[in-house]
């Protein structure tokens, strides 16, 4: 049983449609409300002006996803029916869906690798940032279980039990990076900039690579090193006119 899950749940565009997954017969996403993942889905959808209903999945059992086996969010189900699992493969059907205003995935390089340096490295380095003590991590989910669809009963037990789970994470994710914490999302922050093509990755309007690497900085703001970006010469110019054009 387990193999066969295994092989089902994939990213990507799914063969079976599931219409009974709509909320009001619009495009839903579902989601956790401080996803950074979530975060680059709801600024696409944004900027396009795309109305969408949203399912917030609950952190700890996620009950709303047992009809999938896909068991992570974001899922989007389009108003067909349709379900995309995996954030860069959402943005690339949103983008084809609705305009074609940037390129696919494997028609350009730089937005490929990009996009793939969001999850791979700065979604990474935000978090042993983020969770970089045990104080930042409780501060981190006071914030998450506050606006997160979190049960009253299971918030003290994931802001207090969670924190020494997440400190760990947040060292393990250090361990993958030559430099520490703080340092490295610093030297992060500057490798992204260099992508960036006058406004955006995209040059004159946004790419795929623009709403990846946006929605893993949103999922920070007001958390610890988010300074970085702030003080950044060129991420902070930046992130504000993705926060402009998105409206999130």
């Amino acid at each position: 049983m387990g193999k066969d899950l295994e092989i089902k749940a994939v990213s990507g565009v799914q063969e079976t449609l599931v219409p009974e997954r709509l909320v009001g017969g619009l495009p839903t996403m579902y989601c956790f409300e401080t996803c950074p993942f979530c975060f680059k889905v709801k600024a696409l959808l944004g900027s396009r002006g795309i109305e969408y209903s949203k399912v917030e999945v609950d952190p700890t059992f996620k009950t709303q996803l047992k009809w999938s086996e896909w068991a992570k969010v974001p899922i989007f189900v389009d108003k067909d029916g349709t379900q995309v699992n995996d954030s860069n493969h959402i943005l690339h059907y949103i983008d084809n869906k609705n305009g074609n205003l940037f390129p696919k995935a494997g028609e350009d390089q730089d937005q490929d690798h990009w996009m793939d340096f969001s999850n791979n490295v700065l979604g990474k380095s935000i978090v042993a940032v983020i969770y970089s003590t045990y104080w930042t991590s409780v501060g981190a989910l006071d914030y998450v279980t506050r606006v997160d669809n979190f049960s009253r009963a299971s918030r003290l037990i994931n802001k207090w039990m969670g924190a020494i789970i997440m400190r760990m994470v947040g060292k393990s994710r250090a361990k993958m990076f030559d430099l520490p914490p703080r340092e490295n999302l610093q030297y992060q922050l500057d490798e992204m900039s260099k992508g960036i093509n006058g406004k955006f990755f995209g040059g004159l309007e946004p790419n795929g690579a623009d709403f990846a690497n946006y929605g893993i900085l949103r999922s920070m703001q007001g958390l610890n090193g988010f300074d970085l970006v702030e003080g950044h010469a060129v991420i902070s110019d930046w992130y504000g006119l993705m926060q402009h054009r998105s409206g999130v």
